[in-house]
């Protein structure tokens, strides 16, 4: 009888996989389900192995919600996506996470980190910018928020990303006790002749199901330029007013119903000149594949 379990860790060609009761049993592969690539966060069917008491192969993995390849993750249903006062955030990388979240079935959610040091201008000024997101304001050195937080991605696989010193891994040895210690394990790298095999690894703490991500930062989206505005949520209620029939709300002027949206306060300027910045970045993309 199969049983469902998650894969949590795997290491060459063995997997760490947490069934449904919380215990954690060591896992290979059958051969006939070697035709997709395993990966953290996937939900697999094993058996137990016959030949070995205790262990486990994997007959089968199940259909995915989402797969992301760099850094290789499956499942994953929030992405904490991690920002700060100091350093200066790079605000167009947060919004092509958003929009990464968005093609990939994922719910996005702002962490603005360091509250004991950050302005009320710097976070009211985040919270209004991302206002149809889940927004959180915390302190990793103090534990202000983190509790609060705890509660909100409880018995969820999240992954955690941001730009370098935001302070993610003292945000998540908030989260999970012992962290620091436990890093070493995500990038170690174990030698075997001329080839090294990297260990990916979820972190499990009570109810918490983390994972850190370092490969965000240079992501990629795959969408074309004259889709882009469907996924600004504070578009939305303009989209069906505008003049333009396949508006791209870019240059249009004043009939077009965003532009004056933007204009007239309502949408956020700042956030608006970035969608243009990408919309230019994403359309040069596209031309630049026939050329």
């Amino acid at each position: 009888m199969s049983i469902i379990g998650t894969i949590i860790k795997a290491v060459g060609g063995i997997y760490s996989v947490l069934k449904l009761d919380g215990e954690i049993v060591e896992c290979s592969i059958r051969t006939t389900a070697k035709k997709t690539r395993l990966v953290v966060g996937d939900r697999v069917e094993i058996v137990p192995n016959e030949f070995s008491v205790g262990k486990y192969i994997i007959t089968k993995c199940l259909e995915r919600t989402c797969f992301i390849p760099r850094p290789p993750i499956a499942n994953l249903k929030k992405l904490l996506i991690v920002v700060a006062s100091r350093p200066e955030p790079d605000l167009l990388l947060v919004d092509k996470l958003i929009i990464y979240c968005y093609l990939n079935n994922i719910e996005p959610v702002i962490v603005i980190n360091k509250s004991d040091i950050a302005s009320a201008d710097f976070v009211d000024g985040i919270s209004s910018q991302y206002y149809f997101l889940n927004v959180f304001v915390i302190s990793a050195k103090n534990g202000i928020g983190i509790e609060s937080l705890k509660d909100y991605i409880s018995g969820e696989f999240v992954a955690v990303c941001g730009q370098s010193a935001v302070g993610k891994s003292s945000f998540i040895n908030a989260l999970i006790p012992g962290f620091e210690l436990q890093t070493q394990d995500l990038s170690n790298k174990i030698d075997r002749g001329k080839h090294t095999t990297r260990v990916n690894e979820i972190y499990l703490h009570k109810d918490l199901i983390i994972a850190d991500t370092t490969g965000f930062s240079s992501l990629e989206l795959d969408l074309k330029y004259d889709e882009l505005f469907l996924y600004y949520p504070e578009f939305e209620p303009y989209l069906n007013s505008c003049k333009y029939q396949d508006c791209a709300h870019i240059k249009e002027g004043k009939d077009c119903v965003i532009i004056s949206a933007v204009e007239e306060g309502k949408i956020n300027k700042d956030r608006y000149a970035r969608y243009i910045d990408l919309y230019n970045y994403l359309k040069k993309k596209w031309e630049n594949m026939y050329d």
